[in-house]
């Protein structure tokens, strides 16, 4: 299984404020959707509540809580025990949260980066993981555009934790 982390940031990590995107960018939503459809979404509780506790279509939907369980997706207590839910697949995109990406950053393969251009106010941010760019982290895909750029990251040989 290849775990894949997927997320938007702006200069300073924000990426997120009052529980929701600071920003609203469609062609990073088509991005999204383009990316993770087929595909299960490991997500935290929060996220999962910021999309009104729907799951996202075309994707089997895969929550993390501690607190709470839903009827209608998969809920895990542990990271651990969700991984080993989704171990037969073939790729698993977590999106989030800023606590769920803090956790996984070490032991994902891929990282799938909308580098928003434009500084936000938030309270909640990414792990930097720029300052492992040339060691844990190879740029293996770029496309630009004005206001941001789509990045694909992939963990260079050796560099996973167990």
């Amino acid at each position: 299984m290849k775990l894949i982390i997927i997320v938007a940031h702006d200069p300073n990590l924000v990426i997120g404020k009052d529980g929701s995107l600071p920003w609203h960018y469609s062609e990073d939503l088509k991005f999204f959707k383009r990316t993770t459809m087929g595909a299960p979404l490991l997500m935290g509780r929060v996220v999962f509540e910021e999309l009104n506790e729907k799951p996202l279509p075309g994707r089997e939907n895969v929550v993390l809580s501690r607190s709470k369980s839903y009827d209608h997706v998969k809920t895990f207590g542990s990271i651990d025990d969700a991984l080993e839910y989704l171990s037969d697949r073939d790729e698993v995109f977590v999106i989030g949260g800023g606590e769920i990406y803090r956790q996984m950053i070490d032991i994902v393969d891929e990282l799938v980066v909308t580098e928003i251009k434009k500084e936000y106010e938030g309270d909640t941010f990414l792990v930097d993981y720029r300052e492992d760019i040339g060691t844990v982290w190879e740029e293996v895909w770029r496309e630009d555009h004005e206001e941001f750029s789509f990045v694909k990251y992939k963990r260079s040989p050796g560099s996973k934790e167990s």
